[in-house]
């Protein structure tokens, strides 16, 4: 029997971006087919034995109506086969029909070749996965088996009430399986936020568990593509929550990650943690973070609750689904993020690389004092906050800290940008030359983690704030000014 062939259809593309395309890395092999709009009928009857696993779409400059060879594309591979769109400058009117028609993804021309080898790649993985069939069929959603399309609730609600005359209710009524694009089955809910809903789920092949993040509708798979992305971008680095696979499920594409057993650093945070712990940490979440702003990717979303600690002490970092690649992205004007960790410019929708810096320093100011530097509660509306007072220095709250430290902490807070790290390499930097130990898991008291120690109990991360307004803005002072 012969095997079939993973086929990307190439439509309009040209030499230079065909070229592109066959210099993706892909653990299978992959044929390279170029047509026009009209041929792909002829193909798909001509060759059956092709996989089709992605099709790239350069639309045509003097074409009307994309989207109706959009819809033609979509209804000849089907829902699943992952469609991507190469859009002249002119025909950027028209993105949002052509997505509507039956397109996934799309990129403005001319290309950044970075961005575009990263997208096709992670669309043509989750193309080839689609075709790879589990090795059971399991009841999708409707109650109806992939294979035969025979509505098996109405039989096991035929039988359920034959027995319920011999057997407890108990004994019978068994919720039936949940199953994501028929291969991961849901375990259980573990979280639900303006994104979407976090599952653990389960392998039905391997039994391995994984984490899916579902998006609340279609309209966020733009979103989610790009998250994918950025991810892919910085998978080998080992503080990264990996990316597994991307599906599509019910026309909205899913994030399968790997699944880190443990808890939280805020859940951490809830109980006394060693100086030798937080020093561990910090290094290790720096170490990632450094590494991100070397590939221009800021989080934006830097926070205790996105970072889990695993049974091994290992940091992962989580949550990229507001995160911006500058290589190709502008910073965005919209003002998004945790406010109590989020700095002035952040506010007013001006991210940058130094944003992330600001939350570190948040969270080393944590480390040293079980306090933030200031909070308020309006989270709801960010830019109607104006942050009005400077952070109070850490050696109030905790006499221990060190000037060294406490030079190091109020830089990552500064509100001019000019006096602020400019990303986390710097600041590390900074920290190796101050604590020459630091990472390195010493007791000496040339680490970081004398700078760390236990703070008094009353200081608690959740500290007494009250939010006051001053000229039209609300202002975050503490409850004892």
């Amino acid at each position: 029997m012969k095997t079939r062939s993973n086929t990307i259809l190439l439509l309009n593309l040209s030499e230079a971006e065909t070229q592109l395309v066959k210099q993706l890395p892909s653990p299978f092999e992959i044929e390279t087919v170029s047509l026009s709009v009209g041929a792909i009928k002829n193909i798909i009857k001509t060759f059956p034995e092709k996989k089709i696993c992605l099709i790239i779409y350069h639309i045509e400059e003097n074409r009307k109506r994309q989207h109706r060879a959009i819809q033609l594309i979509r209804d000849l591979v089907g829902a699943l086969v992952p469609i991507l769109l190469l859009v002249p400058t002119q025909k950027s009117g028209e993105i949002k029909k052509c997505i509507r028609a039956g397109a996934d993804d799309f990129m403005e021309l001319p290309l950044n070749e970075n961005r575009f080898s990263i997208s096709c790649l992670v669309l043509l993985e989750m193309g080839q996965a689609i075709t790879r069939q589990p090795l059971q069929k399991p009841l999708v959603d409707d109650g109806k088996t992939a294979a035969s399309g025979v509505d098996l609730n109405r039989v096991v609600n035929y039988l359920q009430a034959g027995l319920s005359y011999f057997a407890p209710k108990s004994l019978i009524q068994k919720k039936r399986p949940e199953y994501i694009s028929n291969k991961w089955q849901k375990v259980k809910k573990l979280g639900y936020g303006g994104f979407g809903v976090v599952w653990l789920v389960k392998d039905i092949r391997s039994d391995r568990l994984a984490v899916a993040k579902v998006p609340h509708s279609p309209q966020m798979n733009i979103r989610v593509l790009r998250s994918a992305a950025i991810l892919k971008r910085l998978d080998h680095h080992p503080n990264i929550v990996h990316l597994l696979e991307i599906v599509k499920d019910r026309g909205k594409f899913i994030l399968i990650q790997e699944y880190v057993e443990g808890l939280s650093l805020q859940q951490l945070m809830e109980h006394p943690i060693s100086p030798q712990d937080k020093e561990n940490y910090l290094q290790q979440l720096l170490s990632v973070i450094s590494y991100s702003h070397k590939h221009k990717i800021m989080h934006r979303d830097i926070k205790p609750e996105n970072i889990i600690i695993s049974k091994t002490g290992q940091l992962k970092l989580l949550d990229f689904g507001i995160a911006r690649d500058l290589s190709w992205q502008t910073a965005g004007g919209i003002s998004e993020g945790t406010v109590n960790f989020m700095p002035p410019e952040q506010f007013e929708g001006q991210s940058c690389i130094a944003s992330d810096v600001w939350a570190l320093g948040v969270i080393l100011y944590i480390f040293a004092t079980n306090t933030v530097p200031y909070v308020q509660q309006n989270d709801q509306y960010p830019m109607d906050i104006e942050t009005t007072v400077e952070s109070r220095a850490p050696s109030k709250i905790n006499p221990l800290v060190p000037s060294c430290l406490e030079r190091i902490i109020m830089t990552c807070l500064q509100k001019d940008l000019a006096k602020r790290y400019s990303n986390a390499t710097k600041l590390l930097d900074d920290l190796v030359t101050t604590f020459p130990d630091f990472g390195l898991g010493e007791s000496a008291t040339t680490s970081l983690g004398y700078g760390l120690m236990e703070t008094p109990r009353r200081h608690s991360v959740q500290a007494n704030w009250r939010v006051e307004k001053n000229g039209g803005a609300f202002g975050i002072m503490p409850a004892h000014a």
